[in-house]
């Protein structure tokens, strides 16, 4: 058996007109095509027209392929190696960003493809699995304004029996503390005090001193854990606010390939790892954080604000760590993220999510709506 093409379907919802920080709207899938007529699938939180390139490019010399150069051919089981392949033959213009995003799409859709081979979820391939069922949080985003803007998101949210939320900022509570004082402390008396919240601060701040005058209110509102607070270019302010006494964490707003981790957990010295697996490199290289993150004394907890495809991979990840960890749904309004799949992955009545069983990553793409919103 060999893999014989690799497709990129890029889906969009029609007349989406808004550039927020919700990718649902706009999916990229990968498939794997193999002699046997098996497949496998996975989705990739990054820029289609990219992806294609990347994997369709024509080779220019041995350390500047399109991955489908490197991979048509090759026998689709011998994942590590296939890995090790993808990163030395672009090692010339990848080894971090988007073309760690297209090796992560290829990376998912290998182990999807070996877990149907083999009759076998991933969380079988990667370990043992212990955990069945894991703990679900929703997002809320967009937060809003106004205290009846904040109430109708966190109402979205409550539709789901969970027993935490995170709050997605925009750079506004930067600028307007005293208003994101307010929203914090209503959201808090809206939910009650049997809910965790966290924060994720889509790197809204640039410096410590600007987020200062919101600790005491994060501390007062029983925030466990504050997500993304900097942009990713210097780990040492993550240190710095490290000292604060609340968990902090990054990784999710665009940190790939493991070599790039370390600075975080040594310099940086998060609390909480949280990869995206379709940037990081795929489950080979997730493997590899949560190593690093083990060692560091960290946290993992993935970023995953996409589809059940993505839902189903964390699932599966997390199902082989010793801890318990959270696992994010995404409550976005998006079709794409309640129709791509036929068997996605639901919130139980206690606010658990149950790893999926079947081959694979254990979902099922609706092939109607991929041609319904697919586009050339």
């Amino acid at each position: 058996m060999h893999i014989t093409d690799i497709e990129v379907i890029e889906l969009q919802v029609p007349d989406n007109r808004a550039l927020d920080l919700d990718p649902t709207n706009n999916n990229c899938l990968i498939r794997i095509h193999t002699s046997a007529g098996i497949c496998g699938i996975a989705e990739v939180d990054s820029l289609p027209s990219v992806i294609r390139a990347v994997i369709d490019a024509r080779p220019r010399i041995s350390t500047l392929m399109g991955l489908k150069s490197i991979l048509l051919g090759e026998d689709p089981t011998d994942i590590a190696g296939l890995w090790e392949k993808m990163y030395h033959h672009t090692s010339y213009y990848g080894r971090r960003g988007v073309v760690m995003h297209a090796i992560s799409g290829i990376d998912i859709a290998l182990w999807d493809l070996l877990g149907k081979l083999e009759n076998k979820p991933v969380s079988e391939l990667l370990g043992q699995p212990v955990h069945q069922r894991l703990p679900a949080y929703t997002t809320v985003y967009p937060l809003g304004r106004t205290r009846d803007e904040l109430q109708r998101a966190l109402d979205v949210a409550l539709r789901y029996p969970v027993k935490a939320l995170k709050l997605a900022i925009d750079p506004f509570w930067r600028d307007e503390p005293v208003l994101a004082e307010e929203l914090l402390f209503t959201a808090r008396e809206a939910v009650g005090h049997d809910i965790e919240l966290m924060l994720d601060a889509t790197a809204s701040y640039s410096n410590y001193q600007q987020i200062e005058s919101l600790l005491p209110a994060l501390h007062a509102c029983q925030i466990r854990w504050l997500e993304a607070p900097f942009p990713l270019d210097n780990p040492k302010l993550f240190r710095e606010l490290q000292q604060c006494g609340i968990p902090i964490g990054a990784g999710d707003t665009g940190l790939t390939a493991p070599a790039e981790w370390q600075a975080y957990f040594t310099e940086g010295q998060i609390d909480i790892a949280q990869p995206d697996i379709s940037w990081v490199g795929g489950f080979t290289a997730l493997q590899k954080i949560a190593d690093m993150a083990d060692q560091a004394g960290s946290r993992l907890v993935p970023h995953g604000w996409n589809t059940d495809l993505t839902l189903a991979a964390n699932l599966q990840f997390l199902a082989t760590r010793s801890a318990p960890e959270y696992v994010e749904f995404s409550t976005s309004a998006s079709p794409l993220r309640w129709h791509l799949a036929t068997n996605g992955p639901q919130i139980d009545e206690q606010g658990m999510i149950t790893v999926p069983q079947s081959a694979g990553l254990g979902i099922e793409l609706d092939e109607a709506t991929v041609d319904r919103y697919r586009i050339s």
